[in-house]
């Protein structure tokens, strides 16, 4: 089962994905704030990180970079997910800086399909697979 870390200052949308994610099997665990994410993460042990861009306080960016340092052993990949500029986004891809994007939208179609391509399970596994 894989293990997937939301953090988005969104309450509702942070749910929404959890239900999602977790009707299709995985584990999932949301944090509103941007504060203490490298503690979740090294706590928590996700096989990845969705991050929202725009939060109060310490941005999407900021964090995709703490967690790109891998100071603290964390070895989980990111995926930013947010309503953000896609072509903002995608810099960041080709930064090196997260792992793969995903645009919030009415729906989350799609959203799986971008998990799986970043953990390399897109050929034939899927992402909650027990």
């Amino acid at each position: 089962m894989k293990k997937v870390l939301v953090v988005d200052d969104n309450q509702l949308v942070g749910k929404l994905v959890e239900l999602y994610l977790g009707k299709l099997g995985c584990d999932v665990d949301v944090c509103n704030t941007p504060f203490g994410v490298l503690n979740k993460v090294k706590e928590y042990q996700p096989d990845v990180v969705l991050l929202d861009m725009k939060m109060p306080g310490l941005s999407g960016r900021s964090v995709a970079g703490l967690l790109k340092k891998n100071e603290n052993g964390i070895t989980c990949k990111t995926v930013l997910f947010s309503s953000e500029d896609e072509k903002v986004q995608r810099e960041l891809l080709e930064e090196g800086l997260v792992d793969g994007y995903f645009l919030k939208g009415p729906s989350f179609d799609g959203l799986k399909e971008t998990i799986d391509r970043v953990l390399g399970t897109g050929s034939g596994a899927t992402l909650c697979e027990a």
